[in-house]
């Protein structure tokens, strides 16, 4: 499987230095300022490890773990910081950090957290027998997301096992899956469909705000 990290951080440089030190490692990197953004890879289960900053303006670190959370008890969650307390660190972990890496990150460090997380993420990948049992695949599933995320409107079966290269079948199977979870919208319409035999068409639903009570935990 393919490791997929997202990272949140106000500081674009660590975010620019975690894009490189990814690069060097093969690995897919997602790199954003926003807390919505960063929820939205959560619920729409784009990351496999998530970094994410402490010190933020808009919701700290704390706060941040425990929207993460709500959404995603699988997810491998690093903490980026300079502190140092034994206080906040039990805090952290607490709300369901499951580790620290140290600023300023170095190459030799990086590699050496995020390829023992791989290992911790794809034991809870393991552990999902729900989607093991339906014959999903993590890859495959990001990938239709992601070309529902370029259509930015709504899209039949056809349109999607095209664009994913895709037998329909297996498109179909992956988009019914992803509705069941809620995690794209289902319609129906009549757009170049028989009389009495409607299309469905899907799409990913636009990204709500986070509930602005959560900022002030």
């Amino acid at each position: 499987m393919t490791l997929h990290i997202g990272a949140i951080d106000d500081d674009r440089s660590i975010l620019r230095t975690l894009e490189m030190l990814a690069a060097v490692e093969g690995w897919r990197m997602r790199t954003t300022s926003e807390p919505e953004e960063c929820l939205e890879w959560v619920r729409l289960d784009e990351v496999d490890i998530l970094l994410m900053d402490y010190n933020m303006p808009v919701m700290n670190g704390l706060q941040l773990i425990r929207r993460a959370r709500k959404i995603s008890r699988n997810l491998v969650i690093a903490i980026l910081t300079v502190e140092d307390s034994p206080e906040l660190a039990a805090k952290l972990i607490l709300a369901g950090a499951d580790d620290f890496i140290t600023k300023p990150v170095r190459q030799a460090d990086f590699t050496a957290r995020i390829r023992l997380h791989q290992r911790l993420a794809s034991q809870r990948e393991q552990m999902n027998w729900e989607e093991r049992k339906k014959g999903i695949s993590k890859n495959t599933l990001r990938k239709v997301l992601d070309v529902l995320k370029e259509f930015q409107s709504p899209r039949d079966c056809d349109s999607v096992a095209s664009a994913c290269g895709l037998a329909y079948v297996t498109a179909h199977r992956y988009l019914e899956y992803l509705a069941e979870r809620g995690l794209v919208i289902r319609t129906h319409g009549r757009l170049g469909g028989r009389p009495g035999r409607p299309k469905t068409y899907y799409a990913v639903p636009a990204p709500t705000a986070f509930d602005k009570e959560e900022q002030h935990d």
